[in-house]
């Protein structure tokens, strides 16, 4: 386990140059008008080093998880209020005539 601590403290380094030699390049860019390749450079110096910055390496799986779309608690997702039954992702769905969320199955079984 301190081998694979001390590697990770090895490669933090480097990251953090490269993502300063992507910040400067991501600037010089812009001063010579090519927008596209400073955008793409300043996002790698923003991604690396926010990565040689935290302790873990997965930023995708970090971001993932704060920007997750599934509902975090029961009181947040939708139900039929016909069947009663959670409406899920993908599902059609519309209001009745009072203004609740039903599946559209369930009001077309009713009609």
């Amino acid at each position: 386990m301190g081998l694979t601590e001390n590697l990770d403290e090895r490669n933090r380094l480097p990251r953090k140059l490269i993502a300063v030699g992507l910040a400067v390049f991501a600037l010089w860019s812009f001063r010579r008008g090519k927008r596209p390749r400073g955008v793409l450079a300043g996002v790698g110096a923003v991604a690396l080093g926010y990565s040689a910055s935290t302790e873990s390496d997965d930023v995708v799986e970090q971001l993932s998880e704060s920007l997750g779309t599934e509902p975090t608690s029961e009181a947040d997702k939708l139900y039929c209020a016909i069947c009663e039954e959670p409406i899920v992702t993908g599902q059609g769905r519309r209001p009745n005539e009072n203004d609740e969320t039903v599946h559209e199955a369930c009001l077309e079984a009713l009609a």
